[in-house]
């Protein structure tokens, strides 16, 4: 069951809601019809259905990726003029001329105006304009539903967005909002009130669901395009939705009133009776129409209020989030600029640093040529030894002065000359696994930056044992420098570690490759292992 809706979870969620729509919005709630439950809305269900799979599966992919506009639209106009054909089939099946002719005398009894009988040549065209006001309606309930359907990762966009509004919608936003919308309704009622006349309840509350969607909608958008700078265009954006706002209204009042048959009294005025007192009485359009102007009137002025009020909160909105934004870009760039006068004094410690160990290394280097040449008579070793140190020295001398990238062949050779000055030491006798791989002469590299993982463990590790040799690895590819470091700990008293030579790798580290390299360290019971992975 878990995986079933895990698959197929959010097509029943959108085919289950589009189903519950298209059946609230073609029921026959006047009982007009006595088939239309049973046949007609069965059927229009099923069209539906099958318009949703077809915008779905074939129609928007092309609108999508179609390039032809001319053949994109001739699909979509004859996808209209099928599933026209199929929503005519379903009234036909299911509504008789009389049951037609019945409903129109309904309507007119129900007008007060004089009944005068329709023939079935007016049936026909009446059917036909209803079809398809319908088949333009259903497409679009699709086309939206179908855009939402397959829009990606929606149920993460939905948390996001819920996570947010809870966040950001507190207890004490509610009740501001609760009694703003209180305080506009017994404002606009106001006048109704004081006069005396009747007021229902159930209507008026109902006829104020448009204007608090419409107030939202319209903030959404006025935020969004002030936020970008487009405050004519919001203005237009508001104005338009002025506008639909009020064929939306007159709309929504005529299918609470006819349709749920809720009393049709608006500002304490019964709309059909004001409007059935002058002009046609007999013609139901003009009394159909007449009533829409009413309405339209009656709101206007407070629907325009409503939405310029919407307009200025999303304008304060945005001035908010701007100074909010501001502030935070503030913070970042004084956080920012503290954290590089860190750095450029680090650098300048750094430097003076190395200056002050140059001081030895002159004196040194000067003094160790002396001793080779007066020991290469005597001790072939000696000799060697003192011409491998000299040569540290020399490239510590040269390559340490200045954070400029060297040649990482001159940082392998003098890895290669620690060691065997080291092994002249010792005889000889340390077991070591030095090997490098890659293109070391074309690459370049930090000075001095590998040279501490090595004398770390020359100066803790067990280097005689041959089972456990010390591993140094080097791999350089066009991409990245692998430098892996292993030894076996030495066992019995150690020196003093003060860390400061790692701790200075690790600031080099973060001055020279910043988020380009990771230093792994893993320090077992018996082992230590560095690896210094790092982007060239």
């Amino acid at each position: 069951m878990a995986q079933f809706l895990s698959r197929y979870g959010k097509a029943a969620f959108f085919l289950g809601v589009f189903t519950i729509l298209i059946i609230i919005s073609s029921w026959d709630y006047p009982g007009f019809y006595p088939k239309w439950i049973f046949v007609g809305l069965p059927l229009t269900v099923s069209t539906s259905l099958v318009l949703y799979a077809v915008i779905y599966f074939w129609l928007y992919p092309i609108f999508r990726i179609g390039k032809s506009g001319i053949r994109n639209w001739a699909l979509l106009l004859g996808i209209l003029v099928l599933f026209g054909a199929g929503f005519y089939f379903a009234g036909r099946l299911s509504i008789s001329d009389e049951e037609y002719k019945a409903s129109f005398k309904r309507i007119h009894n129900s007008m007060q105006s004089t009944y005068v009988e329709a023939t079935t040549e007016r049936v026909q065209s009446e059917l036909i304009g209803g079809t398809t006001v319908t088949t333009l309606y259903f497409f679009g309930i699709s086309w939206l539903f179908v855009y939402w359907h397959r829009k990606k990762n929606l149920k993460k966009r939905f948390s996001k967005w819920w996570k947010q509004q809870s966040r950001n919608t507190s207890g004490v936003h509610i009740l501001y909002l609760s009694m703003g919308w209180i305080f506009w309704l017994f404002f606009t009622l106001s006048p109704v009130l004081v006069s005396g006349k009747t007021v229902v309840w159930e209507t008026t509350l109902l006829m104020m669901v448009p204007s608090i969607l419409f107030f939202y909608i319209n903030l959404k958008t006025s935020f969004d395009l002030l936020a970008n700078s487009k405050i004519l265009l919001a203005l237009l954006v508001t104005l338009c939705w002025w506008g639909i706002l009020l064929f939306v209204k007159a709309c929504w009042f005529l299918l609470i009133t006819k349709g749920l048959g809720m009393p049709p009294i608006l500002d304490g005025k019964d709309v059909y009776k004001e409007v059935a007192k002058v002009g046609d009485k007999n013609n139901v359009y003009y009394i159909m129409g007449k009533a829409i102007g009413m309405i339209v009137a009656s709101t206007a002025f407070k629907e325009l209020i409503i939405l310029m009020a919407s307009f200025i909160y999303g304008y304060d909105r945005t001035i908010t989030r701007y100074r909010k934004q501001m502030a935070v870009i503030a913070e970042t760039r004084q956080r920012e600029q503290l954290k590089q006068k860190e750095m450029e004094k680090e650098v300048v410690d750094a430097r003076l640093q190395s200056l002050k160990y140059q001081i030895n290394p002159h004196f040194l280097f000067n003094s160790l040529n002396f001793l080779y040449s007066q020991s290469l008579p005597l001790s072939e070793d000696l000799a060697r030894a003192t011409m491998l140190l000299s040569k540290m020295m020399r490239y510590g001398l040269q390559e340490n002065s200045e954070e400029a990238k060297v040649s990482l062949a001159g940082e392998v050779e003098h890895l290669q000359n620690f060691i065997e000055f080291n092994q002249l030491r010792f005889s000889n006798q340390l077991q070591i696994d030095f090997a490098t791989e890659g293109q070391v002469a074309i690459r370049r590299i930090m000075p001095l930056l590998l040279i501490t993982f090595v004398e770390n463990a020359f100066k803790y590790g067990e280097l005689h044992q041959a089972e456990h040799p010390l591993q140094i690895h080097l791999k350089v590819d066009s991409q990245k420098l692998i430098f892996f470091v292993r030894n076996k700990k030495r066992k019995g008293p150690k020196e003093d570690s003060t860390g400061i030579g790692l701790e200075n790798i690790k600031r080099r580290l973060a001055l020279g490759y910043p988020d380009r390299h990771k230093l792994t360290i893993s320090d077992e019971e018996d082992f230590y292992t560095t690896e210094l992975t790092v982007e060239l």
